[in-house]
């Protein structure tokens, strides 16, 4: 089976199967009866499950929306979940000039929606997002949870640790460490899927998810922490992309921040542990609530 058909088999019995063909009209590409809102000049993709407190996931570079296949069955039985592909994954389209446009289409999606205040789950690239979002509307936040991602908290230790980890991954990219070596052995079938479900994604511009300039010094804490929401960084024990040492190290920039630390999973612990992981966040947002 060639590389991203069983994923495109998934969508298309979802009725989203025909939006692989990215150069025709508007009208063809996009089924209205999906649900997409027109938001920040992008048309963003998105689902709604369940009702009570909001809870938003936002996916890595790896994934998009049907990344959460996991967790919205079980987040859904007590809260509203809202998942969406970022513009440029999945089935979203728009510009994609610079990576602040994450946040921003965040935000206005949060409007669209009429989602005044949610419990923010981010994995991965999703940590730029929330950082947009802290910058521009913390009265939206209820609570944070940083999974694979600093969410741009950092200091010189993590920036050296982020030069080891490059070193240690050698030429692959990143996409060769979402998961753990032992989970990709023990389950075959299931990592498979991960890469079925990004290979749906388009192309994207070379460096929109680049690290900032060496001569950028600044950092997200004094923003988290100011902010004063209830904070919980979870890494798998295995990361090779965001290592527990690194994401330790953002922890201890922001005070009263928690941390929970997934044994034997890599960079995509939401996927590779899903009970654990559904467990852990899903008691943190209860707590908060």
């Amino acid at each position: 089976m060639e590389r991203g058909a069983l994923a495109r088999q998934l969508m298309s019995r979802r009725g989203i199967g025909k939006t692989r063909s990215f150069d025709a009209p508007l009208a063809v590409r996009f089924n209205p009866a999906m649900p997409y809102a027109n938001v920040n000049e992008a048309e963003i993709f998105y689902e709604q499950h369940g009702s009570g407190p909001d809870v938003v996931l936002l996916h890595g570079a790896g994934g998009n929306h049907l990344s959460w296949w996991q967790q919205v069955p079980v987040f859904a039985k007590h809260h509203r979940v809202t998942v969406y592909d970022a513009r440029g994954w999945g089935i979203s389209r728009g510009d994609m000039a610079n990576r602040f446009v994450l946040g921003q289409d965040l935000v206005a999606l949060m409007d669209a929606l009429g989602i005044k205040q949610a419990h923010v789950v981010a994995q991965s690239m999703g940590g730029r997002a929330v950082a947009g979002l802290a910058r521009t509307a913390p009265e939206r936040i209820r609570s944070l949870v940083l999974c694979g991602t600093t969410a741009g908290a950092t200091n010189e230790r993590v920036r050296e640790l982020q030069d080891v980890l490059k070193e240690r991954r050698g030429d692959g990219g990143l996409r060769e460490h979402a998961l753990a070596d032992s989970f990709e052995a023990a389950n075959p079938v299931l990592a498979s899927l991960y890469r079925q479900i990004n290979a749906l994604n388009p192309k994207r511009p070379k460096g929109f998810l680049g690290r900032p300039p060496k001569t950028y010094t600044g950092s997200m804490h004094p923003v988290l922490s100011e902010i004063g929401k209830p904070l919980l960084f979870v890494v798998g024990e295995h990361d090779m992309i965001t290592s527990p040492e690194m994401i330790r190290e953002a922890q201890g920039l922001i005070a009263g921040a928690a941390f929970y630390e997934v044994k034997g999973a890599g960079h995509s612990a939401y996927f590779e542990a899903p009970d654990e992981w559904n467990r852990v966040v899903l008691d943190f947002v209860g707590n908060v609530d």
